[in-house]
């Protein structure tokens, strides 16, 4: 085993790595967390630490990695805040490290311009904490936790994580709840605007449950842990200046078996931001600038809902499309499948599996969550167009499903309360996906059923 991990690392490290590792100190052999953390124009890093500092200790040793980074195209005055980040953390750092919780500085000033951003940053410091792990000689323990630089956290959030991966040895990642602050500095436009973005965030994941796809789960980059072992055979994070955790986490659930942590909490930051071309940041700005935030229509998850129908009353192997939709699936549906080459795609997955149970896991592969977000941005410019998000998360199919039928609240704050008061008190879920190459087990499991009305 220990052989064929450091084969996986080596391997990795020729095709994916970016930079060689740049802690010197030796890892405990007690590490159990690495904890990765990117650093880009913070000006709250220390409390940041400070409030994983004050976490409870988890059975193991916790590093955090701060990757200090910046593009060769920025302007020197956020690398200067950056360095003044840097010298404020280097005495906290001093102060509150011991045997059992430890920070390391990776500084990384002038990135390319090509690829500089919060994916690169954040491979950065996750191949570091997979090095880290092949150092300590544990690396089938390792966990790598995302987190941000302008976060906070529950007190359990360490402890949480630990014994989350510790009782479901087959999951290989998790997603963790997250909450924006709704008060505090900033102004109220702020809070409000960042309670519609985080309400169109949880109503799209509802929405994709409530049809039954595979692949309905929150991926937030500083919220979310996977296994190092698993982390490699994936090919690591990706480079992406956007969405990086989107794509990561798809990817991860597509190959494997993640859940959901509902036990503990990440608190993002609310303030918007203009270093990513979308995401919270990016969203908080526009509605600031009075551009109402938009959701996808719920007649575009009914349709979504038809097409898990089709796939998973399928009771032998399609030879065709025309085998395998029927002729009264909506007519974008159709469209849509048509356009991105369904038919050759179901020509091949029918050719390469032995039986209608593998064609659908198959299928389920090619039609992702990213195909998913394609298919739903399209369906809105022909038919379905979005509404303001405040009506769209007013569905009764979902809130009935909750007890509140015309009870319901039709403003942001108030259906936000009821959304995360349902994600975080909900049944833990389960996915898992067919690997392409046998690193891990066929099959795709899930907990929630496909026909939900």
């Amino acid at each position: 085993m220990a052989g064929s991990l450091q084969r996986i690392f080596d391997n990795y490290r020729k095709r994916f790595g970016f930079v060689s590792p740049q802690v010197v100190e030796s890892p405990s052999l007690n590490l159990g967390l690495a904890v990765v953390v990117p650093v880009y124009d913070e000006p709250c890093l220390n409390q940041s630490l400070q409030s994983l500092r004050d976490c409870e200790k988890p059975p193991c040793d916790v590093e955090v990695l701060l990757v200090f980074n910046s593009s060769e195209s920025d302007v020197d005055a956020v690398r200067l805040r950056n360095q003044q980040a840097l010298q404020s953390a280097v005495p906290w750092i001093r102060e509150h490290s011991d045997s059992q919780f430890r920070c390391h500085v990776l500084d990384f000033p002038y990135l390319p311009a090509k690829h500089a951003g919060v994916g690169l940053a954040r491979k950065i410091g996750m191949d570091e904490a997979a090095a880290r792990f092949y150092q300590a000689k544990r690396p089938e323990r390792g966990l790598i936790v995302c987190y941000d630089a302008d976060c906070l956290c529950e007190r359990n959030f360490l402890a949480e994580n630990f014994r989350h991966f510790a009782e479901r040895p087959g999951i290989a990642g998790c997603s963790t709840y997250f909450e924006h602050p709704l008060n505090g500095t900033e102004e109220p436009a702020v809070y409000w605007a960042v309670a519609a973005y985080e309400l169109h965030l949880r109503y799209y994941v509802e929405g994709l449950r409530w049809a039954g796809f595979p692949y309905a789960c929150h991926t937030i980059g500083s919220a979310m842990s996977v296994r190092v072992p698993d982390y490699l055979r994936l090919g690591g994070m990706n480079r992406k200046k956007a969405g990086e955790d989107f794509y990561f986490f798809q990817k991860l659930m597509r190959h494997a078996k993640t859940s959901e942590l509902c036990a503990t909490a990440v608190y993002p930051s609310a303030r918007p931001s203009r270093r990513v071309p979308f995401g919270t940041g990016r969203a908080v700005g526009r509605i600031l600038a009075g551009e109402p935030q938009m959701s996808y229509s719920f007649r575009a998850f009914w349709i979504v809902k038809a097409l898990v129908d089709a796939i998973e009353s399928l009771e032998q192997m399609p030879t065709s499309s025309e085998k395998c939709f029927p002729s009264n699936l909506p007519a974008p549906l159709l469209a849509f499948l048509e356009a991105n080459n369904c038919r050759i795609a179901i020509a091949e997955i029918a050719k390469n599996v032995a039986g209608v149970a593998q064609f659908k896991k198959r299928f389920w592969r090619w039609f992702d969550g990213f195909r998913c977000v394609k298919f739903l941005n399209w369906v809105s410019q022909n038919g379905c167009p979005k509404v303001e998000t405040a009506t769209a998360a007013a569905e009764p199919c979902l809130l009935n499903r909750w007890g509140m039928e015309s009870k319901s609240p039709q403003t942001e704050v108030p259906l936000l309360a009821l959304y995360r008061n349902h994600q975080r008190n909900r049944r833990p879920i389960s996915v898992r996906a067919k690997s392409a190459s046998n690193v891990f087990p066929l099959g795709r499991e899930t907990e929630f059923p496909v026909n939900q009305g």
